[in-house]
């Protein structure tokens, strides 16, 4: 296993889970859709435990686990603060962007796990892989909830 290869691969993947973390709690703040909240604050606590994870597996491959969010996430989070200033209104688009960038995360989880690493390594991304698609599927309950009522 190339240790330097993995090492960048996992930050890059912890960036971008900061990036979903802090984009679920600045809509969890946005919004006063209890839905919404709910589903916000349980995700964006799972990414941060997700960034644990990784980070813990990062130092064991002697990895500096101290990443920033990306500049690609700190401009979907502009997109979505923008949306956030109507927010009731805006939900759909804030939703579909979720979705989106929920899609993204799983692209970069399925090129880690092309790369060659330990089984425990590749268990532990793949459970992380699954959890973020099922919560996309719950996302889109919610979306077809929200929008049903309206």
């Amino acid at each position: 296993m190339n240790y330097t290869q993995m090492n960048i691969a996992l930050q890059e993947l912890i960036s971008r889970l900061k990036d979903a973390e802090q984009g679920y709690r600045e809509i969890y703040n946005g919004t006063s859709n209890i839905l919404i909240k709910r589903w916000m604050k349980k995700y964006a606590d799972e990414r941060q435990e997700f960034q644990k994870q990784l980070d813990f597996e990062s130092q064991k491959l002697n990895g500096d686990p101290d990443t920033k969010t990306s500049f690609l996430g700190d401009l979907h989070r502009i997109f979505i603060e923008f949306k956030l200033n109507n927010i009731d209104n805006s939900l759909e688009a804030i939703i579909v962007e979720i979705e989106r960038g929920s899609n993204v995360l799983i692209n970069d989880y399925n090129k880690v796990l092309e790369l060659e690493m330990t089984d425990q390594l590749r268990m532990l991304l793949q459970s992380q892989k699954e959890k973020i698609s099922k919560e996309i599927n719950s996302l889109t309950l919610i979306k077809e909830q929200l929008f049903a009522e309206a």
